[in-house]
């Protein structure tokens, strides 16, 4: 069974509105799992690509790296 992520860290981050990154250690232990291993899936149709894109933001994944980036509008 696969587990999910818990997300309140890296909503926490989120909420401060300021563009951040963070590589894989610090997700695991952010969310206690990895980081999903399809780029597309990561970037867009993840629990934090869905997280993110509530904050206005958008995820792209840099080898073992999530960078999360504010939208403009």
């Amino acid at each position: 069974m696969a587990r999910h992520p818990k997300l309140e860290k890296i909503t926490e981050i989120l909420r401060n509105g300021q563009d951040f990154q963070i590589n894989r250690a610090q997700y695991i232990e952010y969310t206690g799992v990895d980081i999903p291993q399809d780029r597309y899936y990561t970037e867009r149709k993840s629990s934090v690509a869905k997280r993110a894109k509530e904050y206005g933001y958008e995820i792209h994944v840099i080898p073992e790296t999530l960078v999360f980036t504010k939208k403009s509008e």
